[in-house]
């Protein structure tokens, strides 16, 4: 029979291995569930697969579903606070109609009732099917982005969008918006020039494509707990706010109950197995 000290030495080792499990699964499951996003490492100062200048990247690399992630390391910058618990992913093209109708009717009433009041959080990431302005109008933005005005860019080729590929997307407009903005022409147009981001733009694509995008715009709502629901086309404000507030009231699952519970039935496990071998948890004199 295994000597009482010994067995005594065993079963704290098993309670505090158990108690240590629980409080890692518990930081893990809880950081899962409230939608914490992937972060990656990578310099600022690196490239990446032609992507360009890494501070133009998101430091923001993954955003976490239930159903799985959805890659935002070349997306847009964040509009609104990076730490608000409800994130929008709009997929879309710059030539596109329908985006254009809901960027002028519905954008600002979701932008200020959800993203100025930290509710909410919006990526843009490109989705550039509609011939080969749509490309270099989405590597523009980026451009623009060098010099921290991609959503300045990004709202001034939807405030002039002109026919599909009627020439207002051009690479001579694109360099004339960025002179409209203020922009250092020469940066910007050098950085048009070489073809910079016109990986990234790839790769954003590619994106929209494993998510079985069809059409633009395409939104997908994702809640701090990883719950997602899907907008095709230019919905008015009303249909965001009804899924907005749907999943923000939606119960994050506490951890707390089953970790609880796996406590109680280690110590109740414990204490049977002290039983059956008869441990005596203070020494005889």
């Amino acid at each position: 029979m295994i000597h009482a000290v010994e067995m005594r030495k065993l079963v704290f080792a098993l309670l505090f291995l158990s108690v240590f499990v629980i409080v890692s699964t518990s930081y893990v499951y809880a950081d899962t569930m409230q939608g914490n996003s992937m972060h990656n490492n990578m310099s600022t100062n690196g490239n990446m697969s032609g992507w360009g200048n890494m501070s133009s990247m998101n430091n923001e690399k993954m955003v976490m579903t239930v159903g799985g992630s959805i890659d935002l390391s070349t997306a847009s910058p964040v509009l609104g606070s990076p730490s608000s618990p409800v994130t929008i992913i709009e997929f879309g093209d710059y030539q596109c109609p329908n985006c254009d109708a809901w960027f002028k009717h519905e954008e600002s009433t979701v932008k200020t009732n959800y993203i100025d009041t930290n509710k909410a959080k919006l990526y843009f990431v490109d989705f550039p099917y509609l011939g080969p302005d749509s490309a270099i109008a989405a590597q523009a933005t980026y451009c623009a982005e060098d010099q921290g005005k991609y959503w300045q860019f990004h709202d001034y080729l939807y405030t002039n969008q002109g026919g599909i590929q009627t020439g207002w997307a051009s690479t001579s407009n694109l360099k004339s918006y960025a002179s409209s903005l203020g922009l250092d022409t020469t940066q910007f147009n050098s950085c048009l020039d070489s073809g910079k981001y016109a990986d990234r733009v790839s790769h954003n694509k590619d994106i929209g494509s494993s998510k079985n995008i069809q059409g633009t715009p395409t939104f997908f709502i994702i809640s701090s707990a990883g719950s997602m629901q899907e907008i095709i086309g230019a919905q008015p404000a009303s249909a965001f706010s009804t899924v907005i507030d749907q999943i923000s009231t939606q119960p994050v699952p506490e951890f707390g109950s089953i970790a609880s519970l796996i406590l109680v039935i280690s110590i109740v496990s414990i204490i049977a197995v002290s039983a059956k071998t008869r441990l005596r948890f203070i020494a005889r004199a």
